[in-house]
């Protein structure tokens, strides 16, 4: 038996719809790229991850696609965690799609906007995670709403800020490869490592796969900073060295937080 409302059922069926047109416009994503970089969107900058980091979105399509089969059980129409997170995150997966649609497409401002509102998505989805508790949480919760929400959140963090680098070195308020856009991609690089720092930190109140997955895959972007930056930039190379540590620091070296109470049912 399930329980559970008309509302409930919706958001179920948002969910996987969401998931794949997501998935769906991954595929035009991938048919219509040029040889530009991926997540700047056609500008070439001095924080710009190497090629093999976006391979990332690999997981995050099928981890969307396995959290939303999940979410979809009939026993799972009435669960208040799923109520809590599900339409931040089904509003996240069309999102998604529209921007996986809008930047091959070379359009530079509406995906800039895409790209950060689908940001402020995912954070109300993984505080929500955070805050609405999962008393014990059962190894499906764990593995299948924590870890994809995680993984998720993680590497649009770190692509906010090559995206908003990428976008002003292609509008020509700064040179990509020069001094002006060191500067000011080493600086939303560091606003974006302290942000996930602070993330990281948040999360620990939560289960381990959710903060852990966010941290693992931010740490991975910055790999990819490094590995592609360290012969041209100095400068961008030492602030991802910087912000890796902060989130290392955050994932290792803070207190754990407090333990998650079960929520209870929401109508």
């Amino acid at each position: 038996m399930y329980n559970g409302t008309k509302r409930d059922l919706a958001r179920q069926v948002a969910n996987v719809a969401g998931a794949v047109f997501q998935a769906l416009a991954g595929v035009f994503f991938v048919l219509n790229l040029s040889s530009e970089p991926v997540d700047g969107e056609g500008g070439s900058t001095l924080i710009d991850p190497a090629g093999f980091a976006f391979f990332v979105w690999a997981p995050i399509l099928l981890l969307s696609l396995a959290y939303a089969a999940y979410q979809a059980l009939p026993s799972k129409r009435g669960d208040a965690l799923l109520r809590s997170v599900g339409w931040p995150l089904a509003a996240a997966f069309f999102v998604n799609g529209l921007w996986e649609v809008a930047s091959p497409l070379g359009r530079l401002g509406i995906a800039q906007v895409l790209i950060a509102v689908l940001l402020a998505l995912l954070a109300v989805a993984y505080f929500r995670l955070v805050r609405s508790g999962l008393g014990s949480p059962g190894r499906a919760d764990r593995w299948l709403v924590a870890m994809p929400l995680g993984v998720y959140f993680g590497w649009i963090t770190a692509a906010n800020a090559v995206s908003l680098t990428s976008l002003a070195s292609r509008s020509g308020l700064v040179d990509g490869g020069g001094f002006g856009g060191a500067l000011m991609g080493g600086a939303l690089l560091f606003v974006g490592g302290a942000v996930a720092a602070v993330v990281v930190g948040a999360g620990k109140a939560g289960v381990a796969q959710g903060y852990l997955a966010y941290g693992a895959t931010f740490l991975w972007a910055l790999f990819g900073v490094v590995a592609n930056q360290y012969q041209a930039s100095a400068f961008t190379t030492a602030v991802a060295v910087l912000c890796a540590a902060l989130v290392g620091w955050a994932l290792f070296g803070g207190s754990r937080g407090g333990t998650f109470r079960a929520p209870a049912a929401q109508g």
